[in-house]
């Protein structure tokens, strides 16, 4: 890879066998290799390519590039510069997010992102990954990582997976248990929740709970959890607490995230909430 070539890599310390890389570079080609993961990408700028299955392919911008576990290929840049996302998750990773111990392989090694979809869950995941840790981080991260996994492995790999139920049951002590933390995050619990630490918690597999939750909920866990901070969130306001407070009570990770996430869920800065209150 060139000099000019810039690269991060996410490893999920409590997730092994899933990273997550950004490439930006137009320089040497990457040498003959191949990965222990499926690897998921979309290319965001440029054309890149790659020899593969004893042919050449080019990625423009909006492809995907799908790669199976131990597929050896070579990797370069057809354009000045290229920039890409890439996924990677052993089988085992895929394993523990979905339900489905040996999934398959894909068909191809290229298609179309339609709608810009997995580029957009993508781009979901780096987000994730850069924003603060706070409350909640894992199941954010979590939420994004097996929905991304489902959507691409059913459209391109063939997975079938149990489709959600009516565990009423398991779904009401998930919301219990969101609408605790909501309440008194500071006790050391929160920081650690996970979609497996949750679906644990209710014996379900963590991918079977996200989608029994959602559909029965009608948002995801990590959605729900957000929605009831910020509803914990007007009370204290309400009951005269500063948004510094209420930012470290309800485990933001600082004020200017706390503002950015009531914001974006009710529409209006703490303050204007409290002038359109009074």
């Amino acid at each position: 890879m060139s000099s000019a070539s810039t690269n991060r890599l996410h490893a999920l310390d409590w997730l092994p066998g899933i990273e997550f890389f950004e490439a930006d570079f137009g320089g040497q080609p990457f040498g003959r290799h191949c990965h222990d993961a499926f690897a998921i990408g979309a290319i965001a700028a440029g054309i890149g390519g790659y020899l593969c299955r004893g042919s050449r392919h080019s990625l423009p911008r909006r492809t995907l590039s799908l790669m199976n576990p131990g597929e050896m290929h070579t990797g370069y840049a057809l354009s000045p510069r290229l920039r890409y996302r890439m996924l990677y998750a052993t089988e085992e990773s895929v394993a523990t997010l979905l339900d489905e111990a040996h999934p398959r392989g894909f068909r191809e090694l290229t298609a179309d992102d339609r709608g810009g979809g997995i580029a957009h869950r993508l781009t979901e995941i780096r987000t994730c990954l850069d924003a603060p840790h706070d409350a909640g981080w894992k199941l954010r991260v979590e939420t994004a990582l097996s929905e991304l996994l489902r959507h691409t492995l059913t459209r391109h790999a063939g997975l079938t997976h149990r489709p959600p139920g009516q565990e009423s049951a398991a779904v009401r002590t998930v919301r219990e248990y969101l609408d605790a933390l909501a309440e008194t995050p500071r006790d050391g619990n929160s920081a650690d929740t996970s979609l497996c630490s949750l679906a644990e918690r209710v014996q379900l597999h963590p991918n079977y709970l996200l989608q029994t939750f959602a559909r029965q909920v009608g948002i995801p866990p990590y959605a729900y959890w957000q929605y009831r901070r910020i509803e914990r969130a007007k009370a204290l306001l309400l009951a005269g607490e500063t948004a510094v407070d209420v930012a470290y009570r309800l485990g933001f990770h600082d004020q200017a995230h706390f503002l950015r996430s009531f914001r974006r869920i009710t529409g209006a800065t703490p303050g204007a909430f409290l002038v359109h209150r009074a």
